[in-house]
């Protein structure tokens, strides 16, 4: 039988009769069309979001968050936080509101967007979970080091507040009395605001209450959008992450309104490179600022900039980088709840300060803008396997001229063909007094001890815990070392001494010199058998500035270097685990990522025999070259002749990265170029370094400034130094691959003389080895 298909109104017609049936449709049809037209449309999205800091790395119980909604429902939110109402204070901006939701538990947190109109149940338009920390950390770098000196006295902030009567921390004393009322784990204080104003050398404190009516009779004015103000400061100080942080603008009013600020902001990151344990001094205006910032800073702040810094971001208190990025992510979040967001942050600092730019650019996206990295490495990290070579080097050419007042290596200056860097026969030794040295001695000298040697402290910490008043075995069980300073990234072994980085085994120091005919080969064997490594950390003894200024105690020697039948020095092994938890942690720049403008400046200082040389910065861009050449078009070179234009390159600098990030393109300015001493411009644009990291013809820029290398890179490594440990290769495929200049032939007994020296093989610099 054939199917049929029936309507509802046909079956209603069958069965009740047409007239019932057509008035049952049509009121079935005005209900559902009715229905149809009352149907809410999709509600209006709306979204939370946190301005301060991503919402997992939330600090200090309170977050400055934004609400995106359609205009008309912006009056009709109300906010939850972990089942109650809070109201916190919101601007509305067209689209958007935001404002700072404070009351947040540590752990996690949901804040919900509610309709105040809405059906309860059916009222909430998004929800936002925020995972609080306290505000002296940490994050995500954990367990925090102890013992840890406080330091905000010095600085002029008074001592920290006591948080517990368990002896961990700083002793912190009543002033009066003497009486010890606890101590601080935590070294927090409560926060302070000064005002400042310049006097066109310098800051002086100024009392607002009085000032502004009765201004000092040396107070300044600068030029703000075309309007003569009062050059007075404000400076909010306190701790955050157990560090001491600083926030400075323009306050050329009575009433504070941040009407002077140009809405961006310049992170303050300072140089050296420092073993924990202690908290750093604050940029106190009127006693916290070194030479190059009391100059500098004028400068930046006329033009409405605020400033952010931290004793967390200076290399010289310490060389935690993941601790310094956690450091910076916490000061820029508060700096973001109390005063807003800026438009964009540029980074500016030099050595250590220009070191965390790259590494925070690579490591944590979106917390710098843009930077102007100052005497630049690429990392510290990487620096201490070259730099481990130069006392091994200094040794062996001090007994050379012992033994041999006639040695070549009498010569400072011929010391160059071995170490690379540069050397002179004029300028007076560090060690020695004398004139003619090496950068490795003058550049160079304390800072493998500072990160090496677990038993050399530096005297200062003495002082401190003296003027303090910490028990003398405070600081007994401290290994001084790079490496032990970041234990929690390391580990240690039963000793408590955390494994290295350092290693030279394979190394052929002076290889290059050899093939140019610089040195003969018996030269070049004696070196390579005499030179030696360290020793294992757990062997090491303190070091003897008046009688082992190389710290020759802690090498490894050998019996009979020179004599091809006794027995070479021995060198040092890496331990393969540190390398990779350096690169892992972060602590090595690779060159894969860098996504921001950075104008890498740098005075040319090789004259000087300065340890921050010209090197560093090509070293940096060869690593971008060879990883990501993408990465590599957001750096650019600038090298003046002399410091004395340092501070009028700095501010140029400034300002070409801040229009590039304003206009979204790069100035024209943003490219290569060189300086001369008077201030001209040499030359600028692409080819002007050419000959460094190419075969091109040196550009007009590389001539004018000579770049020098280093003792690896005179061994065959290149000039992106970012090789630990090298890989091996025998000594026979070295003989017979052209490893040694055709030139270079060796007798018979001076190939036994290499498989001496070299057991386990030569570097083989084009196989990867361990970066």
């Amino acid at each position: 039988m054939a199917s049929t298909s029936i309507t509802a109104k046909d079956f209603m017609m069958q069965t009740i009769g047409k007239r019932q049936a057509r008035l049952v449709f049509g009121i079935a049809v005005a209900i559902a069309t009715a229905g149809c037209a009352a149907a809410p449309p999709h509600p209006p999205r709306v979204t939370l979001g946190v301005l301060s800091s991503a919402a997992e790395l939330v600090s200090g119980g309170d977050a400055r968050i934004e609400v995106v909604a359609p205009p008309e429902l912006l009056d009709h939110i109300a906010f939850w936080l972990n089942g109650k109402p809070v109201a916190p204070t919101m601007v509305r901006h067209g689209d958007r509101m935001e404002g700072v939701v404070s009351g947040l538990r540590n752990g996690e947190n949901q804040l919900q967007a509610r309709h105040t109109q809405g059906a309860r149940g059916r009222d909430v338009l998004d929800t936002l979970t925020l995972s609080n920390h306290p505000l002296s950390g940490p994050l995500f770098t954990g367990a925090q080091q102890q013992p840890f000196i406080c330091r905000s006295q010095e600085s002029g902030l008074g001592q920290p507040l006591v948080d517990n009567q368990d002896g961990i921390g700083h002793p912190v004393f009543d002033p009066a009395g003497g009486q010890l009322l606890g101590h601080s784990q935590y070294c927090n204080i409560a926060n302070r605001i000064g005002y400042f104003y310049f006097n066109g050398s310098g800051f002086k404190p100024f009392d607002p209450a009085t000032g502004y009516a009765n201004p000092p009779a040396d107070l300044t004015t600068t030029t703000l959008n075309g309007a003569a103000l009062p050059f007075v400061v404000r400076v909010e100080a306190g701790s955050i992450n157990r560090f001491l942080y600083t926030i400075a603008m323009l306050a050329p009013t009575a009433v504070f309104d941040q009407s002077a600020w140009n809405r961006k902001l310049v992170y303050w990151l300072r140089g050296g490179v420092g073993i924990g344990h202690q908290q750093g001094t604050a940029m106190w205006f009127n006693n916290g600022l070194s030479g190059s910032e009391v100059q500098l800073m004028p400068r930046i702040l006329a033009q409405g900039y605020a400033v952010l810094s931290s004793s967390g971001n200076e290399a010289g208190v310490q060389y935690n980088m993941r601790l310094a990025e956690e450091t910076a992510l916490m000061t820029k979040e508060h700096f973001i709840k109390a005063y807003g967001k800026p438009r964009y942050t540029i980074g500016l600092g030099g050595s250590g300060g220009a070191v965390q730019q790259y590494l925070f650019a690579q490591n944590r996206p979106g917390l710098l803008d843009g930077g102007v990295p100052v005497q630049s490495f690429p990392d510290m990290v990487t620096q201490t396997t070259p730099i481990s070579d130069c006392p091994l080097l200094g040794q062996y050419f001090h007994d050379a001229v012992a033994l041999d007042p006639a040695s070549p290596w009498a010569t400072w200056s011929k010391q160059r063909l071995i170490e690379g860097m540069n050397a002179s026969d004029s300028v007076p030794n560090a060690i020695f007094g004398k004139l003619g040295t090496t950068e490795c001695i003058n550049g160079w000298r304390m800072a493998i001890l500072t990160v090496l040697n677990p038993w050399y402290k530096d005297g200062r910490y003495a002082q401190a815990a003296a003027l303090y008043r910490y028990p003398p075995e405070a600081f007994a069980n401290v290994k001084w070392t790079h490496w032990n300073d970041l234990a929690n990234i390391y580990g240690t072994d039963r000793q408590g001494f955390a494994p290295n980085t350092i290693d030279n085994v394979g190394v052929q120091y002076g290889l290059g010199a050899l093939a140019q005919g610089q040195i003969d080969a018996d030269e070049f064997l004696r070196i390579n058998a005499c030179v030696g490594g360290w020793k294992e950390q757990a062997d090491f003894v303190a070091w003897d500035e008046k009688g082992d200024p190389f710290d020759g105690r802690n090498m490894r020697r050998g019996t009979a270097c020179r004599d091809p039948a006794g027995v070479p020095a021995q060198r040092r092994a890496a331990d393969v685990s540190a390398i990779a938890k350096a690169f892992s942690s972060g602590h090595v720049f690779t060159g894969r990522r860098l996504d921001i403008p950075l104008i890498d400046l740098r005075p040319y200082l090789e004259a000087e025999l300065n340890m921050h040389n010209a090197r560093q910065s090509f070293s940096a861009r060869a690593r971008m070259l060879d990883a990501n050449p993408a990465a590599a078009r957001n750096q650019v070179i600038w090298v003046i002749g002399s410091n004395n234009n340092a501070l009028a390159a700095v501010m140029q600098a400034l300002s070409v990265v801040d229009r590039y990030l304003g206009d979204a393109a790069a100035p024209a300015e943003f490219t290569d170029q060189c300086i001369g001493a008077d201030g001209a411009t040499i030359a600028a644009g692409a080819a002007v370094w050419d000959g460094i990291l190419n075969q091109n013809p040196p550009g007009a820029c590389s001539s004018a400034y000579p770049i020098f290398s280093s003792p690896r890179m005179v061994a065959g490594e290149s000039i992106k130094g970012d090789i630990f440990k090298c890989a091996l290769k025998p000594v026979a495929s070295a003989l017979a691959d052209g490893t040694y200049a055709a030139g270079t032939p060796f007798s018979a007994g001076q190939k036994a003389w290499l498989h001496k020296i070299f057991p386990d093989g030569v570097c083989d610099y084009a196989a990867a080895g361990w970066r």
